[in-house]
C-alpha cells in the first residue's frame, strides 16, 4: 500500500471517530505515563490542557498528506518540546501508547492494516521532530526527584513500605478533615493509599506499578481548589515529618507532589469535566466553622 493511501486512511479514521476521540486521549495518556512515569512531568497540565495536546497531535496527523507545507510547524514544535526535557527515545513511549489506546477505543475495528497505516504516519511525523531533538542544546533539568548525585527519591526515602507508611498517616489526616475530607469517606481508605503509593514510588524513581488512569483524568469531574491543594499539603508535610523523614527529603518530595497540581486544581466548577453524560460535578462544601489545619 502506497503511503499516500495510508495516509488518507489515518485522516478518515480520526474524522470517523467523533466521540470516541475523548475516550482515546484519555487512554492515550493512561497506557503513556503507566509506560514512562517520568512523562507525568512533562504533561501535567490539567484535563482540557491534555486533551487539547492530544487532538493537536491528532490535527498534526491528519495533516501528514501536507508534509511539505506543516514541516516547518512540526520543527518549532519540538523545539519546543525540548524546554519540555522531551527526549528522542520518548517517541517510542508514545508510539507505543497510541496504538495500545487504538487498539483500546477500537477493539476489533483496529485491524493490521490500520495499525500499520497509523505506524507509518507517526514516524513520518516523529522524524521530522527527532532531527530538531537530536540536533537541539538539552534543557536544564530542574531539580525533582533526584539530587545533584542522581540518587533516586525513592532510595533517599528508604523504599515503598516507608512511603506506605507515610500515606497512612496522609489519609488518616484527610478522612478526619471536616472540609476536604469528604472528597474521600465514599472511597475505601486502604485503596487509597495503596494507588498513591504505586503512583508516587514511579514518579520517585522507583518500579511502576500504578494500573490507574493520570491524575487529570481521574480528578477531572471534582471541584479542587487551590486552597484544598494548599490544605492537603500542610496534612502531607506533616505525615512526612511524622516518619522521621528530614526536612530536605520532605522538600523533594513536596516538589514531585506539587508538580501535579496544575492538573487537579480549578478555579471554577464550569472546569469540570464530567465522566458520563448525565453526571454531575463533585463539591465539597467548606463548614460555617471550618479551621484550617496550622502548616
Amino acid at each position: 500500500m502506497s503511503f499516500t493511501a495510508q495516509q488518507t486512511i489515518v485522516k478518515q479514521h480520526i474524522e470517523s471517530m467523533g466521540q470516541n476521540i475523548d475516550n482515546l486521549s484519555s487512554s492515550f495518556y493512561t497506557h503513556l505515563f503507566r509506560i514512562n512515569p517520568s512523562l507525568t512531568h512533562i504533561f501535567n497540565g490539567g484535563i482540557s490542557m491534555l486533551t487539547r495536546k492530544f487532538n493537536n497531535m491528532l490535527a498534526t496527523f491528519k495533516s501528514v498528506h501536507d508534509l511539505h507545507k506543516i514541516s516547518a510547524a512540526l520543527e518549532s514544535m519540538a523545539e519546543r518540546h525540548v524546554a519540555y526535557h522531551a527526549e528522542v527515545s520518548h517517541f517510542d513511549d508514545f508510539n507505543q501508547a497510541l496504538l495500545l489506546a487504538l487498539e483500546d477505543t477500537c477493539k476489533e475495528d483496529f485491524t493490521p492494516e490500520l495499525k500499520l497505516a497509523w505506524q507509518t504516519v507517526f514516524e513520518e511525523v516523529a522524524n521530522i521532530m527527532v532531527e530538531v531533538l537530536r540536533h537541539a542544546p538539552k534543557a536544564e533539568k530542574k531539580s525533582g526527584a533526584t539530587t545533584e548525585s542522581s540518587s533516586l527519591l525513592i532510595d533517599d526515602i528508604g523504599g515503598t513500605e516507608v512511603v506506605t507508611r507515610i500515606h497512612q498517616r496522609f489519609y488518616d489526616y484527610l478522612y478526619e478533615d471536616a472540609y476536604i475530607g469528604s472528597f474521600f469517606h465514599h472511597r475505601a481508605k486502604r485503596l487509597l493509599v495503596r494507588g498513591q503509593t504505586e503512583f508516587m514510588v514511579a514518579a520517585f524513581g522507583g518500579e511502576n506499578h500504578y494500573k490507574g488512569e493520570p491524575p487529570a483524568f481521574i480528578h477531572m469531574h471534582m471541584f479542587i481548589t487551590q486552597e484544598m491543594s494548599d490544605i492537603r499539603e500542610i496534612y502531607l508535610r506533616r505525615a512526612i515529618l511524622a516518619e522521621g523523614m528530614s526536612d530536605g527529603i520532605c522538600q523533594r518530595w513536596l516538589e514531585v507532589d506539587r508538580s501535579f497540581h496544575s492538573s487537579l486544581e480549578k478555579k471554577s466548577v464550569d472546569e469540570c469535566v464530567m465522566r458520563v453524560w448525565g453526571q454531575a460535578p463533585f463539591t465539597v462544601k467548606k463548614p460555617a466553622a471550618y479551621q484550617p489545619p496550622k502548616s
